[in-house]
């Protein structure tokens, strides 16, 4: 994890460092970040929060990966499992 030691001598100066942070590390080190450091009920809340901020077509690749990665089912999918 991309992670500074240097220490900051005001709030400002922290603000500062990690928006280079932010800027500097990838999205997989910010993730790592986020779930090491996370409270459960942010965790919790993330998919919501993605959800705000990605666009339909995003959704729908995302949706789909989700799908075949963890098999994720749709509603019909669902409804022909729970009446077969």
């Amino acid at each position: 994890m991309n992670t500074t030691t240097t220490p900051q001598q005001d709030a400002d100066q922290a603000y500062d460092a990690g928006t280079e942070w932010i800027r500097m590390s990838d999205r997989h080190e910010k993730l790592d970040f986020l779930m090491e450091t996370a409270s459960v009920e942010f965790k919790d809340g993330i998919l919501n929060e993605l959800m705000n901020f990605i666009h339909e077509d995003d959704m729908d690749k995302f949706f789909k990966h989700l799908r075949k990665t963890w098999s994720i089912k749709t509603p019909p999918e669902l409804d022909y499992e729970l009446n077969s």
